[in-house]
């Protein structure tokens, strides 16, 4: 029971610095000036192939074992 417990918090508080971590890839792609290996488009890809899947996990996770 101990480890669910556990792994409930690890996983709220990823959740919650994955949507920080989102926030400031979202800013660099308002702020930032496109180079050569990172362009808007690629912090757009960052956000939506690792944040994105990841948080999606985790509310699953959270689900299932409440």
């Amino acid at each position: 029971m101990g480890d669910r417990k556990h792994m409930k918090k690890l996983r709220e508080k990823r959740i919650e610095s994955v949507v920080k971590q989102i926030g400031k890839h979202e800013e660099k792609i308002k702020n930032e000036h496109g180079r050569k290996d990172t362009t808007k488009g690629y912090w757009q890809k960052e956000i939506d192939e690792k944040f994105l899947k990841q948080i999606k996990n985790d509310e699953e996770y959270l689900e299932e074992n409440q």
